[in-house]
């Protein structure tokens, strides 16, 4: 199908097919946003037809499969041989091995864990200990028990507060109340 006569129609239809929104595809297009002319464009038969168009070939440019990388990697392979290049036709190869799932990079990893040591290594002391020496030397040692609390007399604590003085503020207080009524 060829593009729509109306250009606003079909900005619409590109942008639907974009996966925009019926009312943002509406706005793009240079209308004024109104949700029930852009649902009624949106059901409008050649809209509809534009659209699919659109989002077909959209899908075809997007279409990469493991087989079309095949076929690429074997003209690749067929033209380094021509050339002459037995290097390239091997990374051809090996390419199309690691596509199928045939040849699988492995790398081995190693790694060293060490403890934090509580005391420094006196010199010459050796510095590999298994698991059991490690755990005999650096583990928390059992925490001693803590002597019983002594109980709270039932008294206050004196904190040093004269009472005399106490007493004097409240009834200097009582005073200046009573003044003041």
């Amino acid at each position: 199908m060829p593009m729509l006569q109306n250009p606003r129609h079909e900005a619409f239809c590109r942008a639907l097919s974009e996966g925009k929104s019926a009312d943002e595809a509406y706005c793009r297009a240079g209308y004024r946003p109104n949700r029930g002319n852009a649902a009624r464009l949106k059901a409008n038969e050649s809209v509809i037809r534009r659209v699919a168009e659109l989002q077909k070939r959209h899908a075809e440019r997007a279409a990469v499969t493991v087989e079309s990388i095949a076929d690429q990697l074997d003209e690749d392979r067929q033209l380094a041989f021509s050339q002459g290049q037995a290097s390239a036709a091997v990374s051809a190869s090996l390419a199309k091995a690691r596509l199928f799932g045939l040849l699988v990079d492995k790398s081995e990893v190693q790694t060293i864990q060490r403890k934090p040591l509580r005391e420094p290594l006196q010199p010459g002391e050796n510095t590999l200990m298994s698991i059991e020496e490690w755990t005999a030397r650096f583990a928390p040692k059992p925490a001693e028990p803590q002597p019983a609390m002594k109980e709270e007399p039932d008294e206050p604590d004196d904190v040093g507060i004269d009472d005399e003085a106490i007493e004097r503020a409240i009834e200097a207080r009582r005073r200046a109340r009573s003044t003041s009524t």
